[in-house]
């Protein structure tokens, strides 16, 4: 069963190498999702209102390939992993692959964001991810 959870002010949803039992639709509110890379982490989109997070680790069957930490108050609709199964196993094949597809994509563009440490002022401006709520998030990660 699907439910919906309030989460504060730059609070975890779920960290990056953790198993990936849940994903996430975001009600309202604002996740910024964040790539360790060496010793930075690094924004890698800004999810709102209407997105969909840890979807691509419940498709693939891995651990969530990014940590998501809100920026406010946030209201999540969680979908646990049976009741994404069961609607995945109900859609055709070529569906369940084109979803692989893009979400094979995506990865390797959110790993090369990561890996080249380009914070992008599209996902979130320089002057709101600075140095010092990097080493907030850090923090709220360990």
């Amino acid at each position: 069963m699907d439910s919906k959870h309030r989460f504060g002010f730059r609070q975890v949803v779920f960290k990056e190498g953790s198993k990936a039992d849940k994903l996430y639709l975001i009600k309202t509110g604002e996740v910024l999702c964040l790539k360790f890379s060496i010793d930075r982490l690094i924004p890698v989109f800004l999810a709102k209102a209407g997105d969909i997070i840890g979807e691509s680790a419940m498709i693939q069957d891995r651990e969530y390939t990014y940590s998501a930490i809100t920026l406010a108050e946030t209201e999540l609709v969680e979908v646990p992993s049976k009741s994404f199964n069961e609607a995945l196993s109900a859609s055709p094949e070529w569906l369940v692959d084109l979803t692989n597809t893009m979400i094979t994509r995506f990865q390797h563009t959110s790993n090369l964001v990561a890996e080249n440490r380009m914070v992008h002022p599209s996902i979130i401006p320089d002057d709101q991810f600075t140095p010092t709520l990097e080493v907030e998030f850090k923090r709220l990660l360990s």
